[in-house]
């Protein structure tokens, strides 16, 4: 596929923190053992007496918030009300996502790391296996507490909602022969579902895994109060996901596939989809037919008030503002709209009037996914798309954000240009650009372990057990940029590497402004360029998503 390179450069400033504490080396072995099969007895012996003979509410001196959090979460579990153990758990239900919270309240409030950890090891006892995994991983990405803990890869912690149903089976067969076993997924469908072509894409596991983590990092449900606000987290729920759909498009395009239509409320779906994808308790994931015409989810939504909804945001955006719950106009006709915008349409606790523009992302989420069992008849668990581990596995994902990267692109449409100034770095300018090699793709194997998809007692040794995946890798090329800096003074500069496809899908060569909208952000970097008359050269050995630096240039 030929690309057209665009390299944009902006002044940006960097700011560090340090968390201090514990050793981090133990607090990365506490965390890796708290999540080591999530579903059997901790293994860790310092870990498991924690969890049988801590008391939460012995010292309430160390929590930040007196205590409240922990106090209010042992009242629910001392009654029976919290959600029991071996039962699916989505983020999607109230009630569920609301007992997940409940835990990481009580992490985030913890004012050292035994305080946490303690707390990891008592709930982790008691608590459904998913609450406990979500609470966990978003409180050790928010807290400073946790800054140096690196997370296992989901798909390693929770592999039933990343791997094929059909080789989470062979694992077992092999856990219950006592056989080492190295087992092959593959792509769901076959030849016949044309959509099949682009599963490489949509199932990939570090897709997947990237989705749901952003989803840690900029929640919905966040609010300020928990520790820190989230900058620009609308405009990031944007920038995210038009990231997936052009990126998506894009590899269509590569695969003699029409880039994806948007979904329609009133509109049949026609693509069905089978997730061959199995709950670790609670059945299947549901399955959905070819041409299902939307009907309203009970307990949910109804079609019409989505259509509402819809309408509601696009004639914000013609206006030009939002009406908050005061009845207040917040100006969208500028560079934080895209901002406020993002927060109204996921909608975020962020967003200013979520009762008039309500939840139009999350909402046709849940609709869509229960869409095999709109009205609870058959009591199916939830669909793919009420996960974010799962929902891009589903082609009907990416519907749904193009018809939401529609809706800002009006709004994106609306704003004027602009100006030079905004455009210009003035006195910094690349002077030539250079690219050794081409962007070639290949299939690789990735492998990962499946140890923890089985059941497990200590009576019952483990064994190997992994499975293998291609995944879409590329060759090495490199770029090389020269830049001059006549500013008389040092300067820090970001630099963002874009690339977009040649033609479209009936060869037709994309103008720019086209090409512009649905350019795949290859890297974004940070250089300081000293003051100097000639040009230097920045060298980039291009790793996936992230372009290393030669820093020998700069000293």
């Amino acid at each position: 596929m030929r690309v057209f390179v665009v390299l944009a450069l902006v002044a940006a400033a960097a700011v560090q923190s340090d968390a201090g504490g514990m050793s981090d080396a133990q607090k990365q072995h506490d965390v890796n053992f708290l999540l080591h099969k999530i579903y059997g007895e901790i293994r860790d012996s310092n870990l498991k007496a924690k969890a049988d003979s801590f008391d939460p509410e012995a010292d309430l001196s160390h929590y930040s918030d007196g205590g409240a959090a922990v106090q209010k979460l042992m009242r629910d579990l001392k009654d029976d009300r919290l959600l029991e153990q071996k039962h699916w758990f989505s983020l999607f239900n109230p009630r569920q996502r609301q007992e997940a919270l409940m835990l990481f309240d009580v992490f985030i409030h913890c004012k050292d790391w035994d305080t946490f950890v303690s707390n990891a090891a008592y709930f982790r006892q008691r608590m459904n296996e998913g609450e406990f995994v979500y609470a966990l991983y978003v409180a050790v990405i928010h807290s400073p507490l946790a800054e140096h803990v690196v997370l296992p890869p989901l798909y390693e912690v929770t592999p039933h909602l990343f791997t094929n149903s059909e080789v989470i089976e062979a694992a077992y067969r092999a856990k219950q022969t006592q056989t080492p076993g190295k087992f092959q997924s593959s792509f769901t469908g076959t030849k016949k579902n044309p959509e099949q072509r682009v599963a490489y894409f949509g199932e990939d596991i570090g897709m997947n895994t990237h989705h749901v983590t952003w989803h840690m990092e900029f929640p919905f449900w966040w609010q300020d109060s928990y520790s820190h606000h989230l900058d620009r987290k609308g405009e990031n729920f944007f920038w995210v996901h038009h990231q997936l759909t052009v990126r998506f498009d894009a590899e269509r395009l590569s695969n003699y596939l029409d880039p994806v239509d948007e979904l329609h409320w009133d509109k049949t779906i026609v693509q069905g989809f089978a997730p061959h994808t199995t709950y670790k308790y609670g059945g299947q994931f549901p399955s959905r037919p070819d041409n299902v015409n939307f009907e309203d989810v009970d307990g949910v939504a109804r079609i019409r008030d989505l259509l509402i909804i819809e309408s509601r945001i696009r004639d914000a955006i013609a206006h030009g503002y939002i009406v908050d719950k005061a009845g207040n106009h917040i100006d969208i006709m500028n560079e934080r709209g895209i901002d406020v915008l993002g927060d109204v349409i996921e909608s975020s606790l962020y967003s200013p009037n979520v009762q008039y523009y309500g939840a139009l992302h999350n909402t046709a989420h849940i609709v869509l996914g229960r869409q095999s069992d709109p009205h609870g008849k058959y009591a199916l668990p939830p669909g793919v798309l009420e996960h974010f581990e799962t929902a891009t596995r589903d082609p009907s994902f990416f519907r749904l954000h193009k018809y939401m990267d529609n809706i800002f692109k009006e709004h994106k449409d609306s704003l004027p240009p602009y100006t030079t100034e905004e455009l210009t770095f003035a006195g910094v300018s690349v002077d030539n650009l250079a690219i050794e090699g081409e962007l070639e793709t290949y299939f690789e194997d990735f492998e990962y372990n499946l140890i923890n998809a089985v059941d497990d007692t200590e009576q019952i040794a483990d064994v190997d057990i992994s499975t293998y995946v291609p995944r879409l890798n590329h060759k090495d090329f490199d770029f090389k940029i020269d830049v001059s800096n006549n500013r008389g003074e040092e300067v820090l500069a970001t630099v963002r590497i874009f690339a977009w496809p040649h033609f479209d899908n009936n060869g037709i060569k994309f103008t720019f402004d086209e090409g512009r909208w649905n350019a795949i952000e290859l890297d974004k970097f940070w250089v300081k360029k000293y003051r100097s008359d000639t040009s230097e050269t920045i060298e980039l050995d291009d790793k996936p998503l992230q372009l290393r630096v030669n820093e020998n240039n700069y000293k």
